[in-house]
């Protein structure tokens, strides 16, 4: 009560008003100003004290931690609450309504102890996805590079300008200027001194340009910045019936990347973890001699391939700063063996789809381009109902069932939803990494698929209220 009176006089002699009329501090202003400005105190010493009640209400140390405890019933003192010690911690209002932790896709293993988790996939086990004799047809001869005797060309004019080039590493030539959004690359001094003279005006006799922070622009390049490319592959059992697609997807990428200084590497992942099969590369026989130790067997360890592969991005920009990351997952995406962390004391359930969204957020706070590629054929169906393309028809399904449900976050109605949890896992990943999600037939179909992955990374689908509207009818009640 004492800091609402002292503040009431404190703000009467002491506020904005003086400064308006030009009335000295300290003095009172004529009564009508003062009553204009005792109505205004009313509601700002209101959400003062509310803000403040708020703050305190989330502390859990010190001498006001007992502020955010309410003891159930009539009042009664205990020991310890003289000193701000209730035995009643504060809980939150809303709970998640994301029920359950387990994946529901497959059968994962009763026991699964920690020597399980230490073991390396085993890759001379299982069905090869390449056939050996295919790939050494395939292998470069060096001869017919350097007589030009290669014919095949990879796609160029890759998003022109899209990926920065630095100070020390520039490709092509300059086309245009832009104000930088971080590091700067390579500064355009005409465009700097323009933007600078635009600022300012006309000068004086003798006065000197300044140049501000803000007026600083970099230069556009023609060419690009390679690549550093990890194609995540999934070589569990459930991708048995799509090798035919795995295949069809690598021929495609080097295609695109082989001839050019766009580095590639291979991680593999089935069992309990996932290995570097092959480090980033340009040598295409290295490739070659990595794709054909790929075996189809065992589970299906998503979340662990993610963490791999930013453990091989973290090395590689440890090598160089500039480095460009594109982390492609070809998958089913049905994982059903968590993350080592999350099985032991007090994590009885399996968290396979919760670890995969907590890898995902970690490679966008990383910054690192995912794409997710989807080579489950049944996944068609949402693309012939919704008549969308994949993503974007995942996107809609999601937000006609997060309404439906009454969820507020499309993460959370996927997690929530049993048969969205299931299905959902290449769109789950895309959302969370800020890329976006394929179908493998459909990416087939593209002029690029390089072009369409880095045009995903810095796009994002937006379904409006018409579209929610004309869909609704294909969702089931």
């Amino acid at each position: 009560m004492a800091v609402v009176v002292f503040g009431y006089f404190g703000w009467i002699f002491f506020n904005p008003f003086h400064f308006i009329t030009g009335t000295q501090i300290g003095t009172l202003l004529p009564l009508p100003l003062t009553i204009l400005v005792t109505i205004l105190y009313a509601p700002l010493i209101y959400y003062t004290v509310r803000r403040w009640l708020r703050t305190m209400t989330k502390r859990q140390k010190g001498p006001a931690g007992g502020i955010d405890t309410v003891e159930a019933g009539p009042a009664k003192a205990e020991d310890g609450d003289q000193w701000g010690k209730a035995s009643m911690p504060y809980k939150a209002k809303h709970k998640s309504k994301v029920i359950g932790s387990k994946s529901e896709i497959r059968d994962p293993p009763v026991d699964l102890g920690r020597d399980f988790f230490v073991k390396t996939p085993d890759l001379d086990t299982g069905e090869p996805v390449f056939e050996v004799d295919e790939l050494s047809s395939k292998a470069m001869i060096r001869s017919k590079i350097s007589s030009g005797g290669w014919i095949h060309k990879r796609v160029s004019s890759r998003g022109v300008g899209s990926l920065k080039a630095s100070e020390t590493q520039q490709y092509g030539r300059p086309i245009r200027s832009r104000q930088p959004t971080g590091e700067v690359g390579s500064i355009d001094l005409p465009s700097t001194i323009l933007s600078a003279i635009t600022r300012t005006g006309k000068l004086e006799p003798g006065e000197r340009l300044k140049i501000q922070s803000s007026d600083i622009r970099e230069r556009v390049f023609t060419g690009h910045t390679p690549l550093t490319i990890l194609l995540v592959i999934d070589v569990s059992l459930s991708m048995k019936a799509s090798r035919d697609q795995i295949r069809k997807l690598l021929e495609r990428i080097e295609r695109e990347t082989r001839g050019s200084k766009d580095r590639t590497g291979i991680v593999a992942f089935k069992e309990s973890g996932a290995i570097e099969v092959q480090a980033p590369t340009t040598n295409w026989n290295k490739l070659y001699r990595a794709l054909a130790k790929l075996r189809i067997s065992g589970l299906t360890p998503l979340a662990e391939a993610v963490m791999k592969s930013l453990e091989i991005i973290k090395r590689e920009r440890m090598r160089n700063r500039d480095v460009e990351p594109l982390i492609i997952i070809i998958s089913d995406f049905a994982p059903n063996i968590p993350l080592a962390q999350s099985v032991g004391p007090g994590h009885q359930s399996y968290t396979p789809v919760r670890d995969i969204v907590r890898a995902a957020r970690i490679a966008k706070k990383s910054d690192v381009r995912l794409a997710t590629v989807n080579v489950d054929p049944s996944q068609l169906n949402w693309i012939r109902v919704l008549k969308r393309p994949y993503h974007e028809a995942l996107e809609l399904a999601t937000m006609l069932r997060m309404k439906k449900e009454g969820y507020d976050d499309p993460i959370e109605t996927i997690l929530a939803v049993p048969e969205f949890r299931q299905t959902f896992g290449a769109y789950l990943i895309a959302r969370v990494g800020g890329g976006k999600c394929f179908l493998s037939k459909e990416l087939l179909k593209k002029d690029s698929i390089l072009n369409e992955f880095l045009a995903g990374a810095h796009s994002r689908a937006v379904i409006r209220s018409e579209d929610l509207k004309a869909a609704e009818s294909y969702i089931a009640p």
